[in-house]
């Protein structure tokens, strides 16, 4: 399943199929955002534009960083529901999620389809090869990370595991606390 969703994703980023539940939703809106990330991240690295550019870039960052867990955290519940877990209910509870896994998994095939890319334009052989490499080394972990979260979802639903729904602790992006970051940076 999840699988499918990352390949019609990457077919067509722009549309989201009529078909998907709230899991599938939650899944197609984490790898968009990991993409949206991706393309940002790349933006903020571009000095030459310029301070304001860069700066822009980081706050946009930190939105959607937000954006990816909350939407991790809506994973997690979806398939606590749907399997009827209790998070954390279990004493064999892994520290990494479903949703954290998926998240993960996201992000690796966004960095396959984006050496995909480069690879249909290298010219060079030497670093031709050295992405095919890097291409290969993508493939096997997504393989591997795929079994592992299969493994782990059949775990779950025999009530063998569970996991805990992780809520992430940011104080980046809350506004009201920049003046006390500034001020301890003037300390040091």
């Amino acid at each position: 399943m999840i699988s499918s969703i990352f390949s019609s994703f990457l077919e067509n980023p722009s549309t989201i199929p009529g078909y998907v539940d709230g899991l599938d939703r939650a899944v197609w809106g984490n790898i968009k955002t990991n993409q949206e990330l991706w393309h940002l991240e790349d933006s903020a690295r571009m000095a030459e534009l310029g301070f304001e550019h860069v700066a822009t870039a980081k706050r946009t960052i930190d939105k959607r960083n937000q954006m990816r867990n909350d939407l991790i955290v809506e994973m997690d519940k979806e398939i606590a529901d749907r399997i009827g877990v209790s998070p954390g209910s279990n004493e064999l509870s892994n520290s990494e999620s479903p949703g954290m896994m998926i998240d993960r998994l996201a992000i690796l095939f966004i960095k396959r389809s984006i050496l995909r890319d480069l690879l249909s334009v290298i010219e060079e052989e030497d670093l031709h090869k050295e992405y095919e490499e890097k291409e290969h080394a993508i493939g096997k972990q997504i393989e591997s990370l795929e079994r592992f979260l299969d493994t782990y979802l059949v775990r779950l639903l025999r009530k063998e595991a569970s996991f805990i729904i992780q809520r992430p602790v940011k104080i980046y992006n809350d506004e009201r606390i920049v003046k006390y970051v500034k001020m301890l940076r003037t300390k040091s």
